[in-house]
């Protein structure tokens, strides 16, 4: 069956509805960089031109004094300009993958590759002041006559190298900033890759001009950056809680509204509920059916009384689950949605979401029967929190602990049918949490 949700997102699969982010125009950015800069190496040639040809009709002796320097800045501004050519080639490719992705690696390969680029561009403008200094300097000792029939060729061509060079850099800038500051991510979060982004891009421009120009300052400039900026990379601060903190904040919502539940006397096993029950889909509820036995109700019936707490038609319960916020921490880790995702790559990003990413637990293990699925988590950092949960048994069989709960929810959207947690088991000794829950089929449902 088709997934309803997929009328909400594009082919990238986020809503893009609101956001200022404008790949189409960064990559045409980005490509009249490469034109501009392609430009400026066929006007190289021509600077060239006049030099080892124009300039000897001019009384200019040949030495090799005067041609080692030119031979060199010239090789350099060539290399540079085709360094920066390539660079900004594979910037564009990034900033079409993350485009498409919207992965944020793509995003810092992009801010890294163009700050690379510009950077090259800018020492191509160097190379070019050296030629310029070289021709209306130095040439002059070696017999060299002023005259403006060649001057005027020169400064045209040498003119127009600069511009195109420095439009390149500032184009460069630009497309920097405009992603930056409309890829739909919070510039002070953003702010520490981009610097981090930025010292690589420097060190690693660095290291390469130092090759080509044997300096050992580049050298050892460019390994600094290099090492300091991984440094930064790693040591940028997060925000944690302490557990003790974590538990204290959870446990008194968890313990009022299992009193809600025990005391209106609902016994049925709470039903995690699809995105295709809610209007607002990108949200997490869990049905509480007044009786055990009681049928489930319509994805219809639920949409009208989505907004309430309690149901008439059927009766039962609406809530927010323990885990529907951490949930939403883990698709904004991902930077995904679960309604993207098949059951199959939910397998494979989960266990390292909680083990990597976010350093929850120490293992963990999904495995699927049928319309059963089998979760193994070892050495949770809410361990006691999942104990806390056990002395209240409404929210232990039906709803579970938080981290079972955010599964859940995750579960229900990334397959698209009811969820249940069946059992869950938690061994003290080996800090091995045990959960099994249940898909509900469509056909399962009876009819009021």
């Amino acid at each position: 069956m088709a997934n309803p949700n997929l009328k909400r997102y594009g082919k990238t699969g986020l809503n893009m509805k609101n956001s200022k982010f404008k790949p189409k125009l960064i990559t045409a950015l980005l490509l009249s960089i490469i034109v501009l800069e392609a430009v400026s190496l066929f006007l190289c040639t021509r600077i060239d031109k006049i030099v080892h040809s124009d300039l000897y009709n001019y009384d200019l002796k040949f030495a090799k004094e005067w041609a080692g320097k030119y031979w060199e800045y010239a090789d350099l501004l060539i290399k540079s300009l085709i360094i920066s050519i390539a660079l900004t080639a594979m910037a564009a490719a990034s900033i079409i993958a993350y485009s498409r992705k919207r992965k944020s690696h793509f995003r810092v390969a992009f801010y890294t590759l163009l700050t690379a680029g510009a950077l090259a561009t800018l020492y191509s403008l160097y190379n070019l002041g050296c030629i310029d200094y070289l021709i209306h300097h130095d040439l002059y000792q070696y017999g060299l006559q002023f005259s403006i029939e060649w001057a005027s060729k020169y400064w045209i061509y040498i003119g127009l190298t600069s511009a195109l060079t420095i439009f390149s850099a500032a184009i460069a800038t630009t497309s920097t900033a405009m992603v930056f500051f409309t890829a739909g991510e919070t510039t002070k979060k953003e702010l520490p890759k981009l610097t981090c982004s930025t010292l690589i891009a420097t060190g690693a421009t660095a290291i390469l001009l130092s090759t080509i120009y044997n300096s050992l300052i580049l050298a050892f400039t460019g390994l600094g950056l290099t090492f300091w900026s991984i440094i930064l990379a790693y040591i940028q601060p997060e925000d944690y809680v302490k557990r003790t903190l974590l538990e204290a904040a959870t446990l008194p919502n968890l313990a009022t509204l299992n009193q809600i539940i025990q005391e209106l006397n609902f016994e049925g096993k709470a039903i995690y509920l699809p995105p295709k029950y809610l209007k607002d889909q990108e949200e997490s509820k869990a049905y509480i059916p007044k009786q055990k036995d009681d049928p489930m109700p319509t994805p219809e019936q639920i949409q009208e009384q989505e907004n309430s707490l309690f149901c008439e038609n059927p009766k039962g319960m609406l809530v927010k689950p323990p885990g529907a916020e951490l949930t939403k921490l883990f698709e904004k880790t991902l930077e995904t949605s679960f309604l993207r995702i098949n059951l199959q790559q939910l397998q494979q990003t989960m266990p390292k979401l909680l083990v990597e990413e976010l350093e929850t637990a120490q293992a963990m293990e999904i495995a699927n029967e049928k319309d059963k699925i089998h979760v193994k988590i070892e050495n949770s950092i809410i361990q006691n929190l999942t104990e806390e949960t056990q002395k209240l048994p409404k929210i232990h069989d039906s709803l579970g602990c938080p981290l079972t709960s955010a599964i859940a929810c995750a579960l229900a959207k990334v397959t698209g049918k009811p969820v249940t947690v069946e059992k869950q088991e938690l061994n003290p000794e080996t800090r091995t949490l045990k959960i099994e829950y249940r898909l509900i089929e469509e056909e399962e449902r009876t009819e009021p």
